[in-house]
C-alpha cells in the first residue's frame, strides 16, 4: 500500500501540505459551482454535503495511506462502467426533467446542461481512476465523491425518490440501474476505507516494537 504520514509529522502540519490545500480548495469550488447550477434544492442536498463528505473521507483515509490498487480499481472501474447505463436509464427515461420537478419542485435541467454536467464528472472520474492505479492523492477527492454520491448516493436516493415525487413506491428514472450499486457501494467504500484498519494496525505494532525494545534496555 501507500505510504503513509510519517508518525512523527503533526497533523497540523501534514494539513497544510498540497495534499490537503488543493482537494480542499476543490471542494470549495465544487460547493459553489454546484450551487449555481443547481434548479432549486436539487443538487444543494444531494451534491454539496456528499463532495463535503468526499473531502472529510479523504482527509481520513487516502490523504493519510493510498488504497491497494488492486483492492479498489476493479469494484471502481465495475462501479464506472455502470454509471454509463445509468446515464442512458436517466437519459431516456427523462431523469433530468423529472427529477428537478416532481422531488424538488424546481425548474428541469436542460438537456444540455444535464448532459455536460455528467461528461465532465465521467471525465473526472476517469482521472480518479487513474490517481489509484498511479497512487496519487489529491484526485482522491473524486474517487470519494463517486462513491458517496455516484454509487452509493444513486443506490440509497433512487428508490426513495418515487415516494418523494408520488407519496408510493414505483419506478422512476434511474431506478433500475441504481440498484447495482446497493452490492457495489459496500463493497467500494469498505475497500477504500480499510487502510484506516492497516494504518491503527501499523501504529499498535510500532508501539508494541518500541515497548520491547525499550524493557530490553
Amino acid at each position: 500500500m501507500g505510504v503513509r504520514i510519517n508518525e512523527s509529522k503533526s497533523l497540523a502540519t501534514a494539513l497544510r501540505t498540497r495534499e490537503a490545500i488543493l482537494p480542499g480548495v476543490m471542494t470549495l469550488i465544487l460547493v459553489a459551482i454546484f450551487t449555481y447550477l443547481s434548479p432549486g434544492l436539487s443538487l444543494i442536498v444531494t451534491f454539496v454535503p456528499a463532495i463535503v463528505l468526499a473531502y472529510v473521507c479523504y482527509l481520513l483515509t487516502s490523504f493519510q495511506q493510498m488504497p491497494e490498487p488492486r483492492r479498489v480499481l476493479p469494484v471502481y472501474l465495475v462501479a464506472f462502467g455502470v454509471q454509463f447505463l445509468h446515464f442512458a436509464e436517466e437519459f431516456t427515461t427523462e431523469f433530468y426533467t423529472r427529477w428537478p420537478v416532481e422531488v424538488f419542485n424546481a425548474a428541469p435541467f436542460e438537456l444540455s446542461t444535464f448532459v455536460q454536467i455528467n461528461m465532465v464528472s465521467y471525465a473526472a472520474f476517469a482521472l480518479g481512476a487513474i490517481a489509484i492505479y498511479r497512487g496519487t492523492k489529491g484526485p482522491m477527492l473524486i474517487v470519494w465523491f463517486f462513491t458517496l454520491m455516484g454509487v452509493i448516493g444513486n443506490g440509497i436516493l433512487h428508490p426513495v425518490y418515487p415516494i418523494l415525487a408520488t407519496g408510493e413506491f414505483g419506478y422512476f428514472p434511474g431506478l433500475y440501474t441504481s440498484v447495482i450499486y446497493l452490492i457495489l457501494g459496500p463493497i467500494l467504500f469498505h475497500r477504500l476505507w480499510e487502510v484506516r484498519s492497516d494504518s491503527d494496525s501499523d501504529v499498535n505494532n510500532d508501539v508494541e516494537t518500541n515497548s520491547k525494545a525499550g524493557g530490553s534496555q
